[in-house]
């Protein structure tokens, strides 16, 4: 534990017996797939796998802020007949406001290449699309579809806020979104979470240990 900030320290470590998702082998052959592809940790991991899992399988899966393609490729792992697209700057942030974004950088995030992700796709033969710069503009044009899973791993307030407002409309009435870097210092984040739920009055937004929201489109709800 020494290389961990003893700010937070891990009081009660989470113990692995008869959690059943540790025992799926598919689950974690694919975090040993990825886990040099991406910064999630493994509670990460299961979240975004299990919740993927529970949305409506005829939608697609999408994930803006791929960084080497890590998270996205575990989240095609564990849905690998469905459509995923794959979004990333490859040149780090656009924007970042000086008060909420403070902990980000602009020399951040840019040791990735587009073409590295694709063959990630490419070599396992998935139904994947990669698209490269600022989203949502680096989505005009291009068919995205009905959505029923979207992760968010932007990390700032703008990029957040810009990416909820335009997936809003896309999700199905089964589906889930998940954010990265919630009340894990990131303001900007929980700044966008905050105003998106107040201007979508359809959508609900909950914590997930450890640093991530849930938001639910309420019709998930409807019988």
């Amino acid at each position: 534990m020494s290389e961990h900030d003893p700010s937070y320290p891990v009081v009660a470590p989470i113990h692995p017996d008869h959690v059943e998702i540790l025992g799926d082998p598919a689950f974690t052959d694919s975090c040993r797939e990825v886990r040099r592809l991406t910064l999630l940790d493994t509670p990460r991991l299961a979240n975004l796998w299990s919740l993927c899992r529970m949305c409506d399988a005829t939608g697609t899966i999408i994930e803006v802020g791929s960084f080497r393609g890590g998270g996205a490729l575990h989240l095609s792992n564990s849905s690998p007949d469905r459509r995923i697209i794959v979004c990333d700057s490859f040149a780090g942030f656009a924007e970042l406001d000086a008060t909420l974004d403070r902990g980000f950088g602009k020399h951040m995030f840019t040791d990735n290449r587009r073409e590295d992700v694709e063959r990630l796709f490419e070599e396992r033969g998935r139904d994947a699309i990669v698209l490269a710069g600022f989203f949502p503009a680096s989505a005009a044009g291009v068919e995205i579809g009905q959505i029923s899973f979207a992760h968010v791993d932007v990390d700032v307030y703008r990029a957040t806020k810009e990416t909820l407002d335009f997936l809003a409309p896309l999700m199905m009435p089964r589906s889930l979104m998940v954010l990265d870097d919630f009340h894990r210092g990131a303001e900007g984040v929980e700044q966008a979470v905050a105003e998106f739920v107040a201007d979508h009055q359809d959508f609900v937004a909950f914590p997930l240990f450890p640093g991530q929201a849930l938001l639910v489109k309420r019709t998930w709800f409807d019988r």
